[in-house]
């Protein structure tokens, strides 16, 4: 058994954080090599491919080449039940656009290491788009070169993290070309003793001049038991760039809390929807604020229940009033059987 270097940081930080670099154990004396993928995108063409993985450890390559002008969407679906290796290599000349999209949803005790490189010509886009929902373990290893002016990245990562699994994301956008751009968004929610790092580095290298990078991440950690480590980088050796990042990281506050409370929903069925939807707190509350905005008052109405009135509470003027409604819906035949009031009663409706 010998282990895998990966998810390093360009500019390593304090070594005590335990985030610079993650050492992988892997079997490769008895990796099965499944078979290698080499694609040649057409004009608007569309590509699947879905991977189990073969034996306790197995790796995959994927080549993907978009020649000038040309578009294409690729979907991966990853459902394994050992431990899995996907090398994915994306190639764009001039004027060439690849979205991915990948799914994981592997099983209990499975490991996904998914390694992404990319490198785009000019005006070359790529749209990344990551989902993870599974029970095991992810390793995530992306590294985007921008190489020609007005090229550009963009990606959207979701996750789950649960059942005490790991996720473990890099992503690192190098600008080499002018006028290039950037954009990192990611969004999960922690619970069960997740552990999540997420290392995002923007890189801006000599020559690329007007470039603009951003990274944003939304965490929320559902239960004291989580563990996340968050670390945006950005690099710069050129002057004229603008590079932003930022970090949104808590649980359930109390102004979301009032909000479920009010339709009736308690703490722990809050979290479990938030965590199911995979929307993070504060984007809830944020809404409900510009809801608060746009109507000028709160979006819901705040009630207390309704309960019966006492006769003694009543004037003489009320309770005939009432009485006359009732006997007018008998003489209409509106009345319901008293069987079927007490089964209502009963039901607790």
């Amino acid at each position: 058994m010998t282990e895998m270097t990966i998810n390093k940081l360009p500019s390593k930080t304090w070594y005590w954080l335990k985030v610079n670099e993650t050492k992988l154990p892997w079997d490769f004396e008895h990796t099965t090599e499944l078979p290698e993928e080499n694609i040649s995108v057409g004009q608007e063409e569309t590509a699947r491919f879905s991977i189990t993985g073969e034996g306790e450890y197995s790796s995959k390559k994927i080549n993907i080449h978009a020649a000038k002008g040309e578009t294409t969407t690729v979907f991966m679906d990853y459902a394994p039940t050992g431990k899995l290796a996907v090398y994915t290599n994306l190639t764009l000349e001039e004027d060439a656009h690849i979205r991915l999209i990948q799914l994981q949803h592997s099983a209990e005790d499975s490991l996904v290491y998914n390694a992404i490189q990319g490198t785009c010509e000019k005006n070359a886009q790529i749209e990344l788009v990551q989902i993870y929902m599974g029970k095991g373990d992810i390793y995530s290893d992306t590294t985007i070169a921008l190489n020609g002016d007005r090229s550009g990245f963009k990606s959207d990562i979701g996750y789950i993290g649960q059942h005490t699994h790991v996720i473990d994301m890099n992503e690192v956008v190098n600008h080499f070309g002018k006028h290039t751009e950037s954009e990192i968004n990611v969004a999960g929610a922690l619970r069960d003793g997740a552990k999540k790092i997420f290392r995002g580095t923007i890189d801006f290298k000599t020559g690329a001049a007007d470039s603009v990078g951003n990274e944003q991440e939304t965490v929320l950690m559902l239960g004291d038991d989580v563990e996340n480590k968050t670390i945006p980088v950005i690099l710069c050796s050129e002057e004229n760039v603008v590079g932003n990042h930022g970090a949104t990281i808590g649980e359930l506050d109390e102004d979301t809390m009032f909000y479920f409370a009010s339709r009736g929903i308690d703490k722990e069925q809050a979290e479990n929807i938030l965590d199911r939807l995979g929307v993070p707190a504060s984007v809830v509350i944020n809404a409900l604020y510009k809801q608060i905005i746009y109507r000028n008052g709160i979006p819901f109405s705040l009630v207390l229940p309704s309960a019966p009135v006492a006769r003694d509470e009543m004037t003489d003027a009320e309770f005939n009033a009432m009485m006359q409604t009732g006997l007018n819906a008998a003489k209409a035949d509106r009345s319901r059987g008293a069987s079927e009031v007490f089964a209502d009663l009963r039901r607790g409706l």
